[in-house]
């Protein structure tokens, strides 16, 4: 039939594909509900980039609420992702000649 070897498997509880913001939070998640209860489950994410976060965009502005529900003492991490606190919003209109400010009223 055929040479290959034979090959290797894993199982695991929850499998997870993707190491994007949905994916790790909802690793975390499980894992969290899974401590709540008593439970031991295996949970693994699958990332196609060499390292979480391969695929993100850096200068991304977000706001960390979602990471306050989920990880409350994320903040107290010397090794934490995020350490710039945003402290003032300007929306610009670009154009070919320059750009002209908007005032924030108007936005989001």
């Amino acid at each position: 039939m055929s040479d290959l070897p034979a090959r290797e498997s894993m199982e695991f509880d929850v499998v997870i594909v993707g190491a994007g913001p949905a994916g790790l939070s909802t690793a975390i998640r499980l894992k969290q509900q899974a401590a709540e209860t008593g439970a031991d489950i295996s949970v693994v994410v699958v990332e196609k980039g060499s390292e979480v976060g391969a695929h993100i965009l850096s200068g991304a502005v977000i706001d960390p609420i979602g990471l306050d529900a989920l990880l409350p003492e994320w903040r107290n991490d010397p090794d934490r992702p995020l350490k710039t606190q945003v402290t003032a919003d300007e929306f610009m209109y670009l154009g070919h000649a320059g750009g002209l400010r908007l005032p924030n009223v108007f936005m989001p």
